[in-house]
């Protein structure tokens, strides 16, 4: 049975604006690693082959990639968004992954779905958006379509203390929501927060719950874990950028030397010396340049 909210119910905020370069600041607050922490986030919840996923506030549609590759062809993703925009960016980016990719344009306080759909829910960079309200009536409608059994991952920024924040925090100045209101927040509505921590990623923390089956007992349930990811591996492309940058200093000194010098014997030599070792140094660029596109 789907909901059926008034007018009335507290709206959240619609991002309408930030769809055309909401790839371009992720991939710079990630430093080129988006991928990868999309993944780590699909990998949090553990997901199988043939699962039911619905990624809640969608955006860009990256997550829901990352999921997709982990259900296999038999999994469904449904994504849902309520700006236009980011959904008509999101379907381009999923256009001819293959099957069962779903998006649409809906808001998180009233979900277009019926009972006990999905084995899985997403919540990624989300929840900071809403208020209180609308942050409670969201939970409530995803416990609603999550199946007894399923597992749901709430992922925000946790206010730093220092009211400063780490690289991403600070470009994305939509404020937190603290760690131990997410837990009460699930806890509320009869989901078991099975594990919580830190995600790796600048400020981010993440809470991993469940919804009871039928006959379970709260009180018996499993035990809650705390843990801390490691941070994301350093990116590659820096230290690249930096050998490039010795190379081309290097070549713009021997150009110097080849027009300032009346080349004798030592003269040449000194200049051979030196093309060489750029030859050389320019190879293990090219090397690892090889191995970073093989990655």
């Amino acid at each position: 049975m789907k909901p059926d909210h008034t007018a009335s119910t507290p709206k959240s905020l619609v991002l309408h604006s930030m769809a055309s370069y909401y790839d371009l600041l992720a991939a710079l607050m990630t430093l080129g690693r988006e991928r990868e922490f999309r993944d780590r986030l699909a990998a949090l919840v553990d997901l199988a082959p043939g699962e039911s996923v619905l990624d809640v506030g969608c955006g860009t549609g990256s997550l829901v990639l990352a999921s997709k590759r982990r259900v296999g062809r038999a999994g469904l993703v449904t994504d849902i968004d309520a700006s236009p925009e980011m959904i008509e960016r999101a379907r381009r980016k999923a256009k001819n992954k293959g099957d069962g990719i779903h998006f649409e344009v809906a808001r998180v306080e009233s979900l277009p779905f019926p009972n006990e759909t999905f084995d899985v829910i997403l919540s990624t960079l989300m929840m900071h958006h809403l208020p209180r309200a609308t942050r409670e009536r969201c939970v409530s409608e995803m416990r609603r379509v999550l199946r007894p059994g399923g597992r749901l991952l709430v992922v925000d920024f946790e206010k730093p203390a220092n009211k400063r924040g780490g690289l991403i925090a600070r470009f994305h100045r939509h404020g937190g929501v603290p760690l131990r209101d997410i837990v009460g927040l699930l806890g509320s509505e009869s989901l078991t927060v099975t594990q919580i921590g830190a995600v790796g990623v600048s400020d981010l923390r993440f809470a991993l719950a469940t919804k009871p089956r039928d006959g379970d007992d709260p009180a018996h349930g499993p035990p809650l874990v705390e843990r801390s990811l490691p941070p994301l591996s350093l990116p590659k492309w820096p230290v690249i950028g930096a050998a490039l940058g010795v190379v081309a200093v290097h070549l713009i000194i021997v150009r110097g030397v080849w027009a300032a010098v009346t080349l004798g014997t030592l003269a040449s030599v000194a200049v051979a010396a030196l093309v060489l070792a750029h030859v050389g140094m320019a190879g293990g660029v090219a090397a690892i340049t090889r191995r970073h596109r093989r990655e």
